[in-house]
């Protein structure tokens, strides 16, 4: 009997000690605004068009988008770990994370996309070691870190920078679509992750999808593959570079290549920290060698606390987009929208605050306007808009 009690104390301490090398957590963000946007078009004829629209709770969320996510890690011994990661998007916490108000939209069977519900994020699992990081599954792109990480006002989703510039709502984004360079999340990713060596950590990354429907078929489907380099190994500083090669092919429909390319580096002072960051994003139609568009941004911006709990930012960027129109519907196989590629001159700024009341609840005002000026007879309206948020952010 004692040889059992002490076997069952012995297999409970085991399975103790076990558990105390794996650990899963439970984090998120609750972000909450009023948001108001107004965006004007003018056509070449000087006829003028206003839409406006106002949340008293932001969707997505303001300064950071609300979301609910699962992370945990198993120490596998010998310096090895095992780790996941599953994440998604409170599309909307003022209608109780349903982002499309209609009941029967709500309820409908099968429907997982972010306007009836959770919108996946981060879905991976991975091991790490001495060797770095190797990942598979849904995650951010590459190029990501490289973007974000170089904005004075961070990845926010107000308008007034080129990662949020468009973001003002469906009109906004139909009428004036994102100039944002790049996919935040890629599908079926695998992700290798450097250790960190003389201040550098480069990341290389790699996506297939393809089917063909028969052995005589050709594969048509998308792939993407990238990599990225940062660089922390000066105090206060941070230089980033990556680059991106995506190829989405639909048989004797299109063939169309983009490219996305990443520069940029922030600098803290102390009193202020600055951020500078350079873009560009290609569109190219591989069937009839034509550049379909072609758009460069430059942003800058600087960041400064006022107090211990009171921050402040502001950034402008600018630059332009060009394309060769082509024949045809070529402008419209490549994105299904031919107004997405209409060549303009585009700029934008923002200005925002922060107060935390603690280091997990933070309020916030910001203030942003973007402006794109067509250049070509097809296409030469000017779109300007403006949009502002005060809200209040808690993680957890």
């Amino acid at each position: 009997m004692k040889k059992s009690l002490f076997a069952l104390a012995a297999v409970g301490a085991f399975a103790g000690a076990a558990q105390a090398q794996s650990s899963v957590s439970v984090y998120g963000i609750m972000d909450g605004a009023y948001t108001a946007s107004e965006v004007n078009i003018t056509t070449t004829a000087g006829a003028k068009t206003t839409h406006q629209q106002r949340n008293t709770v932001n969707g997505d969320g303001a300064l950071s988008t609300s979301r609910l996510g699962f992370r945990g890690v198993e120490d596998l011994g010998g310096g090895m770990k095992a780790n996941f990661n599953l994440e998604y998007d409170l599309v909307n916490i003022g209608t109780g994370g349903q982002g499309n108000t209609n009941a029967a939209a709500e309820t409908s069977a099968g429907t997982s996309s972010t306007a009836n519900g959770f919108g996946a994020r981060l879905s991976f699992i991975g091991i790490e070691g001495g060797f770095g990081q190797f990942r598979i599954g849904r995650q951010e792109s590459n190029i990501h870190a490289t973007i974000a990480s170089n904005l004075a006002g961070g990845a926010n989703n107000v308008l007034g920078s080129l990662y949020s510039s468009g973001d003002a709502g469906s009109t906004m984004t139909t009428l004036g679509p994102s100039v944002r360079p790049h996919s935040v999340y890629v599908n079926q990713a695998l992700t290798f992750i450097s250790p960190t060596f003389a201040g550098a950590t480069i990341t290389v990354q790699t996506s297939k999808n393809a089917y063909s429907a028969s052995s005589t078929t050709p594969l048509a489907g998308a792939s993407q593959s990238g990599a990225s380099i940062a660089y922390t190994g000066v105090k206060n500083l941070r230089l980033d570079a990556g680059m991106i090669f995506e190829n989405v092919v639909e048989a004797s429909v299109r063939n169309v290549k983009r490219t996305t390319k990443a520069i940029g580096g922030n600098y803290d002072f102390g009193i202020a920290q600055v951020f500078a960051l350079h873009t560009q994003n290609k569109f190219e139609n591989l069937n009839t060698n034509e550049t379909l568009s072609d758009t460069k941004l430059t942003e800058v911006g600087v960041k400064a606390p006022v107090t211990n709990v009171i921050g402040v930012w502001g950034n402008y960027f600018t630059g332009n987009r060009n394309n060769s129109l082509g024949t045809s519907t070529t402008m419209a196989q490549a994105t299904g929208n031919t107004v997405a590629l209409a060549a303009a001159d585009i700029k934008g700024f923002q200005l925002g605050t922060t107060y935390a009341f603690s280091k997990r609840t933070t309020a916030y005002g910001i203030y942003g306007t973007q402006q794109l000026d067509g250049k070509n007879a097809a296409n030469n309206a000017k779109l300007d808009g403006t949009m502002y948020a005060v809200g209040l952010r808690h993680t957890f």
